[in-house]
């Protein structure tokens, strides 16, 4: 305890020279407490990324495959088109039809990966419903026939070059469990009746489907009526499928747009915003589109963006034999966009740290030294009158002590105050990309269409793609954590350590007789 009182009392009689070294490690603290601070912060937000950016991956049909489909396609005329269709046969109609999807086989041998957390399957897809007429279809229909009058030509017929498309296809989304929709799980899309189809309406497929609120008012249904479904490449017994309608959902984000168009003119009073897709157990869709065992795609979430490497070799391992017809695209680059701009400031934080806490140490150092040689007689006096090396050595601990915990606890209030300007100012001034929901998807393949995005991804029965027009700059939120103080008292031990090494040397070696003798 008399060490402690002869401490405190020298640090109070030399105030003026304390009271300068902790002003000096008082800036510098601040810096390097600052630049914990942004590290800490850093972190913290790259790890929440991790939880939802960086970890989805799916196996879909390649661009590559897809482009070169499309060009040979492109090459054929009218004419020849209608005799390959005239001409194939039952087995190369399926073939055909199964062109442009994924194997099951495929999509669940990739599901047994360790890394693999949890695993969709989705197909997408036209079917035609005899009962039901697709205002927005026909819409389409209606100005290009009207835009074909006014330019003098043939307009009606066909279809839009939408593969076949008629006023009573619709768009079928199917996955293994509804509610695990993006649609639904991310608030674009609400069950507001009924309920969702399950895992078990997928493995014993039953033909239940989920109807969007405007489509039902429109044709007068409800939950338990049931709907005519078209089997594709089908006739006679077994042509046809009935679906009971089990949930009705609402489109949140096209409410305000349902409400404008009613308002409109009345050729445009039956246009619905929120679209015309069904969603209904994968096994269903895959009955209705003729293609058992073929998926749009596999989705996937694994552990962590950290094992994408990982995850992309195991890939290889499984689609050995493929070619170049399927890829895995992972959201790495939307990590990457959001992730970098943070990683860069944490980084710059480590440089600035180190250099702080370095200076730090130096300015103690260095002040320790001017402290000991202006008091050598004050230590050869208390060495001569029986002071111990232990006890000296102790009394300007407890100084030393005295002058850091005065600097760092000064330096924690300031970063409180300057942490998050610190951030801002170490933050790259770049703007990263948002992940949108797509507004649109093509039936009948992809999502996308043909020439799909190749950064388009559809997390689990929704498309998503990164959208160039929609940005938002990356913020860095600096708070003050229960962590920063275990690391200021961290700091204050070991430079208060690092000031003790002058005096501990300077008094081991200190001969009281030698220093007397010099006055």
């Amino acid at each position: 305890m008399r060490v402690f009182q002869r401490g405190f009392r020298s640090f109070r009689r030399n105030l003026v020279r304390n009271l300068i070294v902790v002003v000096l490690l008082f800036v510098c603290l601040t810096f390097s407490m600052s630049m914990l601070a942004v590290k800490l912060a850093a972190d913290s937000q790259v790890q929440t990324i991790k939880q939802t950016v960086g970890n989805y991956a799916e196996i879909k049909i390649s661009s590559a495959y897809q482009m070169k489909q499309f060009e040979a396609e492109r090459t054929k005329t009218a004419a020849e088109r209608s005799a390959e269709a005239r001409s194939l046969t039952t087995a190369q109609e399926q073939a055909d039809r199964v062109a442009s999807l994924v194997p099951e086989k495929l999509t669940d041998a990739f599901a047994k990966d360790q890394y693999v957390k949890t695993y969709d399957k989705v197909l997408s897809t036209s079917v035609t419903l005899s009962d039901i007429t697709n205002t927005n279809i026909q819409q389409l229909f209606q100005i290009r026939e009207n835009n074909g009058q006014s330019a003098g030509g043939a307009g009606g017929g066909g279809g839009l070059g939408t593969g076949g498309m008629t006023s009573n296809s619709f768009f079928f989304s199917g996955n293994t469990n509804g509610a695990s929709a993006s649609d639904f799980t991310t608030g674009a899309k609400k069950l507001i009746k009924g309920r969702y189809f399950t895992y078990a309406d997928y493995t014993n497929s039953n033909p239940v489907v989920m109807i969007e609120k405007n489509l039902a008012s429109q044709n007068s249904l409800k939950i338990g009526d049931t709907i005519e479904a078209t089997v594709s490449g089908v006739s006679g017994v077994g042509s046809t499928m009935e679906l009971k309608i089990i949930g009705i959902y609402k489109t949140v984000e096209s409410e305000s747009q349902s409400k404008s168009s009613s308002s409109s003119s009345s050729s445009q009073a039956d246009f619905n915003p929120a679209g015309s897709t069904f969603y209904a157990p994968l096994s269903v869709v895959q009955k209705l589109n003729n293609t058992a065992g073929y998926v749009t795609l596999g989705s996937y979430y694994f552990d962590s963006v950290d094992n994408t490497a990982a995850i992309k070799a195991a890939y290889k391992k499984d689609a050995t034999g493929t070619t170049s017809k399927y890829q895995l695209s992972t959201d790495l680059s939307d990590y990457s966009s959001i992730a970098d701009p943070l990683l860069k400031a944490r980084n710059t934080s480590v440089i600035g740290l180190s250099g702080a806490l370095g200076a730090c140490a130096l300015i103690i150092l260095l002040a320790m030294v001017i402290i000991i040689s202006n008091r050598t007689r004050e230590l050869g006096i208390l060495k001569a009158i029986g002071s111990t090396d232990r006890q000296v050595i102790s009394q300007f601990a407890v100084e030393i002590l005295c002058v850091c915990m005065v600097a760092i606890i000064l330096a924690m209030g300031a970063t409180a105050l300057i942490g998050q300007s610190m951030g801002n100012w170490l933050l790259p001034k770049t703007t990263t990309k948002t992940t949108t929901q797509s507004s649109s998807s093509t039936p009948g393949g992809a999502p996308g269409g043909m020439m799909g995005n190749q950064n388009q991804l559809y997390k689990e029965g929704s498309s998503f793609t990164t959208s160039s027009s929609t940005q938002k700059a990356v913020k860095l939120n600096v708070v003050y954590r229960g962590t920063l103080f275990l690391y200021g008292i961290l700091i204050l031990v070991g430079i208060s350590l690092v000031g003790m090494a002058i005096p501990v040397f300077w008094i081991i070696r200190l001969r009281p007789a030698r220093v007397l003798s010099m006055e």
